[in-house]
């Protein structure tokens, strides 16, 4: 159809801005997406960690016996993954979760680390594609330290040690990273 020129020229502004909006709409929800499967990783990453060294033992005289209540231990635990886990845990099956952890063959462990280690790698590599920013500087710094402590543990590093892994947030307020003693 005939349009006169400002009909167009306002037609055309209307068509751009529209595309603009929606640009900057997506980048915000891929950075959002990007940052919600970082940490889905590196909770499972968190958690493959933790099953590996209760096998070990090395979480035994860590848990205060005064508060060895399941349904507590699994609100503590497992509440604050829930915004990024697809399928939530149920306090049902926590404690035949817990049975498992503590009659587990040896030797599982090391698959446990190995899963964990595989899981601080991807979002080592997803952060390395993110533009810097202050709060992913800091995360990025503990999944790499992160990543060379699970290296270590698989690699049979401190493996006589009872001594349970300290959890330090000296970097990061929200996540922590593992020293293995």
């Amino acid at each position: 159809p005939d349009r006169s020129y400002p009909e167009r020229k306002q037609w055309y502004q209307r068509r751009v801005r529209g595309n603009m909006k929606r640009k900057k709409k997506e980048k915000t929800n891929h950075m959002v997406l990007q940052m919600t499967n970082v940490y889905q990783m590196m909770s499972h990453g968190y958690i493959k960690a933790l099953e590996g060294f209760a096998i070990q033992g090395k979480l035994d005289d860590y848990l205060d016996k005064k508060f060895d209540n399941e349904e507590l231990r699994f609100r503590q635990r497992f509440l604050p993954f829930n915004i990024s886990m697809p399928i939530p845990l149920e306090i049902s099956k926590y404690p035949s979760l817990s049975y498992i952890i503590a009659n587990a063959p040896k030797g599982q462990e090391q698959d446990l680390f190995k899963e964990s280690l595989e899981n601080f790698t991807q979002v080592k590599q997803i952060l390395d594609r993110i533009p810097p920013q202050h709060s992913v500087d800091s995360l990025a710094k503990v999944v790499k330290m992160n990543c060379v402590q699970m290296g270590l543990v698989v690699n049979g590093h401190c493996k006589d040690s009872k001594k349970a892994p300290i959890l330090d947030f000296s970097i990061c307020q929200n996540v922590p990273f593992m020293k293995v003693v």
